[in-house]
């Protein structure tokens, strides 16, 4: 997969699982945000989907990553043209500075660019006014994951919606 960036201070590059460097960094992110900072365990942080999804790197600040087809239905109640954002994660230093926007919006191009329907997520609860400012929309009740309270959001895509809108 070709690396292409997103404008912003901090470049977003669309990373491959078989760009060992860049899983590197993405990894050492996820921890220290996820692992370390929210006490998520580290068997449910590394779920072995890591090879099979798209991942955004925002080098030495952020990532997230989508997963796509069997794993997104799998997540999302059944739709494989609809992709999974997850696992966003940004280090304190870089946080506040657009870093997360740029990272969902580097996803959501990937998503459109492979004639995906939209992007489902599960936002963390303190985190819902995040995605909201960014087109999505919280719905259903309240859940835990990892300890963490959370709720099932979605973006869809229409066919006049630029990349990056």
């Amino acid at each position: 997969m070709t690396a292409r960036t997103t404008a912003g201070p901090v470049p977003v590059r669309i990373v491959s699982a078989a760009d060992e460097a860049a899983l590197a960094a993405v990894h050492a992110i996820r921890h220290e945000v996820f692992v370390v900072e929210q006490d998520v365990p580290a068997d449910l942080e590394w779920d072995g989907k890591d090879g099979r999804a798209v991942h955004a790197l925002a080098d030495g600040a952020g990532t997230g990553r989508l997963l796509l087809g069997e794993d997104a239905a799998k997540k999302n109640g059944g739709d494989p043209d609809t992709a999974v954002l997850g696992r966003l994660a940004v280090l304190r230093p870089a946080r506040g500075n657009g870093t997360g926007a740029r990272l969902v919006r580097a996803l959501e191009d990937e998503a459109r660019r492979l004639g995906l329907a939209g992007v489902y997520l599960e936002a963390q609860v303190h985190a819902i006014p995040f995605y909201e400012r960014l087109g999505y929309t919280a719905y259903g009740p309240e859940f835990m994951d990892a300890g963490i309270e959370h709720r099932a959001m979605r973006r869809a895509f229409t066919n006049s919606a630029p990349p990056g809108d």
